[in-house]
């Protein structure tokens, strides 16, 4: 099968090779292309629905992709090839393929052969083999001084002209497989932690010509009409021109409770319709919309080393001359190839710059493996480094779903018929208010009686004929204001309950007010767990920011041990809340959802975002958790507190070996073979310590299940 793919005078011409169910390998000469970014080509295939794994062969100009089999994921695969984004093109060569064994199999080959093949064929073979070692060495220090290149030519270069072949392919074996088996784990790192970032929306419906027709969500221009349903994620920002619905805008303001929209409203991508149909017009669209503001802040993020790197390289760096400088003294006095050689091949950079990056990518993995995605190596020191966690309350230390909490009759009513009448006018109404009072009604047995006509007025309430008697459920506005309705028998119990922190339903029959019920942001039942535990990470105060009153605020904080928290708060006063307490000299952590919390993320040293935040606030934050349990954030600490362990036991062992073999070498006491198998064989040995002990076990199944259920 054959198809042209692109659009305008870009054409692809894309050929299925070889097909077997759930398993398809697509051909395009436009696959080797030295400027595709594999990663994200990848992770833009891997994005599709049912989609299980993708691997490109740039060298065979090929992509095999495995699915589920069905015949709508294949559709969907030739489809995605159709318009690739023009983001698979990377303005640099793509590094981002697996390394291969050829090197080191061919290194490998030539080290047996120099054991039979005669004495000319030895030197000729071992002086090829050695070639890219050597030119690598001679430009290196013309182009950036006296690096391990120039150390590793050297080595091997002398140990050639002693005409030790054996030596000298037995130094290069060690180096090409070390130098492999860090590229292959660094590898395999980075393509895990890629193929975690999925797009939410692919496809937008938006009406041309008073036609819906179905369109990718990069396509989306300013000023086009964007049709949204039940249900379905608001991809742009923009004014809505037709319909009504009740928009969730928790993972954007982080309330639990949806707004009601109408003409003339505005709206933002990452909220999504509970119940209605919008017809949007585009305002900000792609990078100009509200999920994109930061996304170039994040990409240069994840380019970041720690400081920890950072600071070994640049102590790697500054060991090099003074290794060359002691094996070329020692040649100068001694005239003693093979001694210099012994010298040469001790490199104290090696392990200071393989190790600590394996062992950062490989916590990385683990923490990706447990449900939580750490962007970076300087995020992952940092996590470590933390002493004070701010939470937002609301979708964080609450599930962002509201329940019932009382039950309030007046007018002679019970609470049995104040719930009965309240459930059965909201039974069809799927906005989560109505969802608590149905969960109440179900929990306590009460049985619903028949409903007639329903109104939903939007933004207000409920009106419908429940038992032939006009019932009205709504807010205060609604029942008092617009239905003259008299609640004054129920001011001071409203004013108790905004008092706590809760929101009020106010309930009438036949113009009367029968109730008022009232409703709480429930809390997640390992809250109390988790804060324990991060206290028993290293985690000295834990503070937590809240738009509550201060009455309730207060009785949170002593039911869930928090440290110290601040009531009343705008959105806007979230960043400088953070602000003032980093200034007080404390390493901060801020955990929200919303992209109000946007400014206190990035204000935060650490700013850690939940599963059901907004895009925006998962951008800001470079720290996400892939599922609900709290507890993963002990985990999150508890793989960087191992990793930096693992960093800084490297620093201590790479010296204290790296000296140690150096001194054998000097003295003369080794030569050039045993002394590059002691320091290839100690750098491959801390190389296995970086993986195994960076390599942390979740520790609850939820994050577990989650790990396999995003990563696998």
């Amino acid at each position: 099968m054959e198809m042209e793919a692109g659009e305008g005078a870009i054409k692809y011409n894309v050929t299925v090779a070889h097909e077997i169910p759930g398993r398809i390998r697509i051909r395009s000469p436009f696959l080797d292309d030295p400027f595709i970014d594999t990663g994200f080509l990848e992770a833009y295939l891997e994005a599709i629905s049912d989609v299980e794994g993708v691997r490109l062969n740039k060298k065979a100009a090929t992509i095999v992709i495995h699915f589920d089999g069905q015949p709508e994921t294949r559709l969907k695969i030739l489809a995605a090839f159709e318009s690739p984004p023009p983001e698979i093109f990377s303005a640099e060569r793509d590094t981002s393929s697996p390394p291969e064994l050829t090197d080191v199999m061919r290194a490998g080959a030539v080290l047996v052969l120099t054991s039979f093949v005669p004495k000319p064929l030895k030197a000729l073979f071992s002086w090829l083999i050695a070639v890219p070692v050597l030119s690598k060495g001679v430009e290196t220090i013309f182009t950036r001084g006296i690096k391990v290149e120039v150390l590793d030519a050297a080595a091997i270069g002398f140990t050639l002209l002693r005409r030790d072949y054996f030596a000298a392919n037995s130094i290069n074996l060690l180096l090409t497989f070390g130098e492999y088996l860090g590229e292959l784990t660094e590898y395999r790192s980075n393509r895990l932690l890629r193929s975690l970032y999925k797009h939410d929306v692919e496809w937008v419906w938006v009406e041309i010509d008073g036609v819906e027709t179905r369109i990718r969500a990069q396509d989306v221009r300013i000023g086009d009409l964007v049709v949204c349903g039940h249900g379905e994620l608001i991809p742009v920002d923009g004014v809505v021109v037709d319909g009504d619905a009740s928009v969730n805008q928790a993972s954007i303001t982080g309330e639990p409770l949806p707004v009601d929209v109408r003409p003339g409203s505005r709206v933002v991508s990452g909220t999504v319709i509970e119940e209605g149909r919008l017809k949007i017009k585009a305002e900000r669209v792609g990078a100009q919309a509200t999920t994109a503001k930061i996304s170039r802040f994040i990409e240069r993020s994840l380019q970041d080393k720690s400081s920890i790197q950072t600071e070994s390289a640049a102590m790697a760096d500054r060991l090099v001359p003074i290794t060359f400088g002691l094996g070329s003294g020692i040649l100068a006095l001694t005239r003693d190839f093979e001694r210099a050689s012994s010298v040469l091949t001790v490199d104290y950079s090696c392990a200071l710059k393989l190790v600590s990056p394996v062992a950062i990518k490989t916590g990385m993995s683990s923490a990706a493996h447990g449900g939580v995605i750490i962007k970076g190596a300087q995020a992952l020191e940092s996590v470590a480094k933390v002493d004070t966690f701010i939470f937002d309350k609301t979708g964080t230390l609450t599930k962002g779903a509201p329940e019932v909490t009382d039950l309030v009759p007046f007018n002679a009513s019970t609470q049995e018929e104040v719930l009965a009448l309240a459930a059965a006018a909201e039974a069809h109404y799927k906005h989560p208010v109505a969802k608590a009072v149905l969960r109440e009604a179900a929990s306590r047995g009460v049985v619903l009686p028949e409903v007639g006509e329903c109104d939903f007025i939007v933004a207000h309430g409920v009106s419908a004929f429940v038992n032939s008697y006009q019932v009205l459920v709504g807010n205060h506005h609604f029942i008092a204001e617009d239905e003259e309705v008299d609640c004054s028998m129920a001011e001071s119990t409203a004013r108790k309950f905004r008092s706590q922190g809760k929101s009020l339903l106010y309930v009438a029959k036949e113009s009367k007010l029968i109730g008022l019920i009232g409703l709480r942001d429930i809390m997640r039942p390992e809250a109390a767990m988790a804060l324990r535990q991060l206290k028993s990470t290293g985690v000295k105060r834990i503070v937590v920011l809240t738009g509550d009153h201060k009455a309730s605020a207060q009785a949170m904080a002593k039911g869930l041990g928090i440290d110290e928290i601040y009531w009343e708060l705008l959105p806007e006063d979230k960043a400088e809340v953070v602000k003032k307490l980093r200034d007080e000299g404390s390493f901060l952590a801020f955990v929200g959802d919303g992209v109000n919390d946007a400014p206190a993320l990035i204000t935060a040293d650490v700013g850690v975002s939940m599963p059901g935040g907004a895009d925006l606030a998962k951008e800001s934050a470079q720290v996400v958790l892939l599922n609900e349990d709290l507890r993963s954030l002990a985990f999150a600490r508890e793989v960087s507190q191992k990793v930096m362990s693992v960093v800084k036991n490297n620093f201590y062992m790479t010296v204290g070996i790296n000296s140690f073999i150096l001194l054998l070498a000097v003295t003369g006491r080794i030569s050039p073979v045993v002394s590059a198998i002691m320091h290839n064989g100690s750098t491959i040995g801390m190389l296995g310590y970086a993986i195994h002990a960076s390599s942390v076990k979740p520790t609850t199944e939820s994050q577990a299940d989650d790990g396999r259920k995003k990563v696998s």
